[in-house]
């Protein structure tokens, strides 16, 4: 078993079909490649193929794979037919800093952890609140409230064999000036950290020396790269940055950006990193292309510096 082994962070969106047993007639309907990009059985193949063998959904997958599948059992065992294992889901703690949502956002971590469980996956990444614009700027007593939330939801997770990471989104109330508060007001026995390359980078850190400040709280990596990175406050506490009408695009397949993930490939091998790797291709048009695109540049860059 490989000590880094990859995932692909689900952004297919709606998938309306479990298997296509008529392939040919469904591409006859309208000769597109929509047949290639409409059932659970096709997509987790296109995974498998590619070296990607754990798959972490988001709770807007549930949507469609709840209904299609009748239960997330069903949908684990589904997968892992065809080569792929859920490893956990994203989850977003809704307005955790505010301390009339306590119970609230606790309840809504604790039922998010047992759905991961029922899954049988074991990360929990997430994102401590909401974005900044309408919420932001987060007082201190705020940015402690966030972290009590999440040190109870990760003593629940822990309980039940998940690790919870926290996550940063490089436009959320958790941001560039408390984010570090945020993860050293947390406990280490039960709060981890997901490191998002791209979020961190485009943020304002340096990816390099925020992953050798935090190395010993990393639980597993969003990665992907940008070139975009420390953009000002006036862009990151905007309404809605992330989605743009003039087709910008803040996150690019590993190579494609600025980042040194190079250097962070030669700190995991000194650290013998063991874990999981999901990839992320928010933002991309064709996320097959970003997939293959992504597995050449592991192939031939990043994977030969650790393995």
């Amino acid at each position: 078993m490989p000590n880094i082994r990859y995932a692909n962070m689900c952004h297919w969106k709606s998938i309306p079909y479990r298997k296509i047993d008529n392939f040919r007639e469904f591409y006859y309907e309208d000769k597109t490649n929509t047949a290639y990009y409409s059932d659970w059985d096709t997509i987790l193949k296109y995974q498998a193929a590619l070296g990607f063998d754990g798959i972490e959904i988001a709770p807007w997958d549930l949507a469609d794979i709840l209904p299609l599948f009748g239960s997330p059992e069903n949908f684990t065992a589904f997968a892992k037919d065809r080569g792929v294992e859920v490893i956990g889901m994203f989850h977003g703690a809704h307005a955790s800093h505010q301390a009339d949502h306590f119970d609230e956002a606790v309840r809504a971590g604790r039922e998010a952890v047992e759905t991961i469980v029922k899954f049988g996956g074991s990360y929990m990444n997430t994102c401590p609140t909401q974005n900044y614009y309408g919420s932001g700027p987060l007082t201190r007593e705020e940015v402690q409230q966030c972290a009590r939330v999440m040190n109870e939801i990760g003593r629940y997770a822990t309980d039940y064999g998940v690790k919870i990471g926290l996550h940063n989104e490089f436009f959320c109330a958790i941001n560039l000036p408390n984010h570090r508060e945020l993860i050293e007001s947390t406990d280490p026995r039960y709060v981890h950290y997901c490191l998002d390359t791209a979020q961190v980078a485009i943020m304002g850190e340096d990816l390099l020396t925020f992953y050798r400040d935090y190395r010993d709280r990393i639980s597993t990596f969003h990665l992907k790269d940008t070139a975009s990175e420390r953009q000002p406050d006036s862009v990151r506490y905007a309404q809605d940055p992330e989605i743009t009408d003039d087709g910008t695009r803040w996150f690019w397949e590993p190579g494609l950006g600025t980042l040194d993930l190079a250097g962070l490939y030669h700190l995991l091998k000194e650290d013998q990193f063991k874990g999981w790797m999901s990839i992320e291709y928010d933002g991309s048009p064709d996320l097959l292309a970003s997939m293959a695109l992504t597995r050449y540049h592991l192939d031939t860059v990043l994977r030969p510096i650790y393995d």
